[in-house]
């Protein structure tokens, strides 16, 4: 009798098992079609991860060159202005008190 029962309660252990591991392969199934599906999604995001690398060093490339030009244009604005006052103060008449003759000069008496 103790034979038999071992005899049940294994066919028992070995059902369950039998069951366990066919739910474990089903969920192995499932979670394997998942990630067929998810890989594409991934690849794109890669690609585009790439993509936005590439943009993000153009953009910091062509930055730094418009700050090289506007550094190279403000050094320009400022001879300019330099040359401009340098300019105005050649074009200048003189000052009044320059331009006019002093009283004793003009009437000796």
């Amino acid at each position: 009798m103790f034979k038999n029962l071992l005899f049940v309660l294994s066919w028992f252990l070995a059902g369950g098992l039998t069951s366990y591991a066919l739910l474990l392969h089903g969920e192995n199934k499932d979670l394997a079609e998942g990630l067929s599906r998810v890989r594409p999604f991934e690849q794109r995001y890669q690609e585009q991860v790439s993509l936005n690398t590439r943009q993000r060093e153009e953009f910091e490339t062509r930055i730094q060159q418009l700050q090289n030009n506007l550094t190279g244009t403000q050094a320009q604005m400022t001879n300019l202005s330099r040359a401009l006052q340098e300019a105005r103060e050649m074009m200048a008449p003189p000052s009044d008190q320059q331009a006019q003759p002093s009283a004793d000069t003009a009437n000796p008496q």
